[in-house]
This record gives C-alpha cells, structure tokens and sequence, in this order.
C-alpha cells in the first residue's frame, strides 16, 4: 500500500467460500450484504450453509485482513474496526503494525493511539530529535552521522521502519 493515492476501503469486496463442496459462494461489501447471503445460502441438496471461509479480493485493506484473520466469528468485529479507523491511513498503518506483531482484532483499537507516524527516513527523525532537543551550535551539527544514528534508533527498537519513508514512532 502507497501512502500516495491511499482511498480507504470503502471500495473493498470480500468473498464467503462455503466449506461444503455442494455451494456456491459469494460475494459481499459489507456485513448486512453478507448476513443477508449467508442466510439464505443452501448446498445442491437444499441444505443450509453454516460455514464459510472469508477471503479479502479487492480494496486496500489485504493486508490488515489477513494480519488479523478475519473469519465468520469476527467480521462484526473487522466492519466495525474499519468504522473506528474512518480513512486514517497512519491509524490503519498503526493497526497494520500491532496486527503483525500478534494483537488480536479487538485490541488494536486500544494501543493505536500509543504510538505515531512519521513521514521521512530514520536520519531525518534523527535530526529532528537533535534539532529539538538539542541547542547545538553550527560547526558540531556538521559531525554528527543522522545516518547511523538512524539506524541505531531502528536496532536499538525506538522507532519501526514500515515502509520506504515511513517510521513508526511509540510503543
């Protein structure tokens, strides 16, 4: 996912698989759509389905859907995390993050406001925090290596590189 050109999940279409061989599946937007097509989804016999296996097919949203995996249990549970993360893209990086890391879907909401997105490479944030915190007169700036500062920042675990220009900061 690009930050640039970053539309949300409105767009986002999911599929139920049924997990009887004898069904066919379908396709959803939301949870209404998919509550309503569950219902009345029978096998070749005019059995009732009771179980499907979710899949994400389109949208922006692959990657957090899959970090949490979403199933039939918690697809309340995902909708309403979407409706928390409104189109907030640092929130739904953030969330992305914690996913990865193994929080479950009910606690991402919880611990995203723990943490921040900055924009640039771990040598800019490097000199930001010594240009903040720091009164360092001209000639002693000009010695200090941003670059393996950066990176130490990065090994050392006080920020998260997420993408190419993308830090993660908190935790």
């Amino acid at each position: 996912m690009s930050p640039v050109g970053f539309s949300g999940w409105a767009e986002s279409m999911y599929f139920a698989q049924p997990y009887t061989i004898s069904a066919t599946g379908f396709y959803f937007i939301d949870l209404e759509e998919y509550q309503t097509k569950a219902a009345t989804a029978v096998d070749d016999f005019g059995q009732p389905v009771e179980e499907f296996e979710l899949h994400y097919i389109d949208g922006e949203c692959a990657e957090l859907f899959n970090a949490v995996r979403v199933s039939q249990a918690s697809l309340a549970e995902w909708f309403e995390l979407l409706d928390a993360l409104g189109r907030d893209e640092d929130r739904y990086r953030i969330a992305c993050h914690l996913a990865g890391l193994g929080y479950a879907l009910d606690e991402l909401a919880d611990r995203w406001d723990d943490y921040s997105v900055y924009r640039g490479t771990a040598a800019d944030y490097a000199a930001e925090i010594i240009a903040d915190c720091y009164n360092l007169p001209g000639p002693i700036v000009s010695y200090i290596d941003y670059e393996r500062l950066g990176r130490e920042m990065v090994l050392g675990g006080d920020i998260t590189e997420l993408d190419d220009g993308i830090i993660l900061i908190g935790g």
